[in-house]
């Protein structure tokens, strides 16, 4: 016999089998219903039971199972987090404010990765709703492959959609707005001098998996693609090379750096795209910003550690966290709300890497 399993026996025979409600409500004294109604935090009880049951429950050592108080309060008091890349910063901020804001609310959390992928969103979502969630703090994978989505939403699970949306579903949504925060970025290069400018369009053909639409990639392109054409300037196919990844951006950017008419700055939609565009100029020994201007999203740890240091749109990830768990709170207190989108601003943070052409 294992020692885990003789451990257990002799727990079991010692008469430790777990306390149940009717053992805590014949401790304190009450009836079953008076029981559950102090431990589960609903409905009308006196102070004086409430504490008879809290001491009860506490000498019988006794846990409430999360199904079980959700078969009697409607609730698990628990939030899940369907997020696209846990080992991104920029979510890895997100989760920590959705997290704090969900344990303010009373909640625990049940994170899940999707790593882009329509296919693992799905089944992420399965095992939330089994687990009976009381509200999905949602990055959707895809703008197309949605439909297990939709289902969801139309049985009535709360859902809060944040960094990116898709239109079609009617949940509540926290963004920042994109498109405004990268045309501004983009006509400050502009205005520093530059008018060949060049941002990889995030798609293409990618080994790793299919490619999937978002709107917060197309929202960004879109602003750098109408600042550069408000100023008159434009825009060459080959300055706005299809890449996915950091290692995909590296390979474009490369191309683009070893080809006639070199762009003078590079615009990153994201911290992945980024760090593939530094790659790319270190590659080529290039320094910035004498040699070549480099902007983009996001304010991670990272692009204040180069020398010298990124001039980037910082976004507030914690901050966008936090208002989805407040959004879901809400949402799971007074279903008939209609659905809110919450727009957060960002911010220019000037440093050394965007200098006149």
């Amino acid at each position: 016999m294992s020692r885990a399993r003789y451990t257990h026996r002799v727990t079991m025979a010692s008469g430790a089998a777990p306390a149940s409600i009717f053992d805590v409500a014949r401790e304190a004294g009450v009836s079953r219903a008076t029981a559950a109604r102090a431990l589960g935090g609903y409905g009308s009880v006196s102070e004086r039971s409430r504490a008879k049951v809290l001491a009860a429950a506490a000498k019988l050592d006794y846990s409430i199972n999360a199904v079980a108080r959700s078969m009697v309060t409607g609730r698990t008091m628990t939030l899940g987090a369907l997020v696209a890349d846990v080992a991104n910063p920029f979510f890895a901020r997100v989760i920590r404010g959705f997290s704090d804001g969900a344990r303010a609310n009373d909640y625990d959390v049940i994170l899940v990765n999707t790593d882009e992928s329509p296919a693992k969103e799905e089944r992420g979502l399965r095992v939330l709703m089994e687990n009976r969630v009381d509200g999905i703090l949602l990055t959707p994978a895809s703008l197309d492959k949605h439909e297990h989505l939709q289902a969801a939403v139309d049985r009535g699970q709360a859902v809060v959609q944040v960094d990116r949306y898709i239109p079609e579903l009617e949940t509540d949504v926290v963004v920042v707005d994109n498109y405004d925060a990268a045309r501004r970025a983009v006509s400050r290069a502009i205005a520093a001098g530059h008018t060949r400018i060049a941002t990889p369009e995030h798609g293409g053909a990618d080994s790793k998996q299919e490619f999937c639409r978002i709107t917060t990639m197309e929202d960004r392109f879109r602003g750098y693609l109408d600042a550069m054409a408000n100023a008159g300037i434009e825009v060459p196919d080959r300055y706005r090379p299809k890449a996915r990844h950091r290692e995909g951006v590296r390979d474009a950017v490369l191309d683009l750096l070893r080809g006639p008419d070199r762009p003078t700055a590079l615009f990153g939609l994201d911290d992945s795209f980024m760090l593939g565009i530094v790659d790319a100029a270190n590659a080529e020994n290039l320094a910035w910003p004498a040699d070549i201007a480099i902007f983009g999203f996001d304010d991670t740890d990272w692009t204040t550690v180069l020398r010298p240091p990124l001039s980037v749109i910082a976004q507030p990830a914690y901050e966008l966290g936090l208002c989805a768990a407040e959004a879901l709170a809400a949402r799971i207190a007074d279903p008939s709300r209609p659905p809110a989108m919450t727009t957060l601003a960002t911010s220019w943070t000037e440093r050394s890497s965007l200098a006149p052409a």
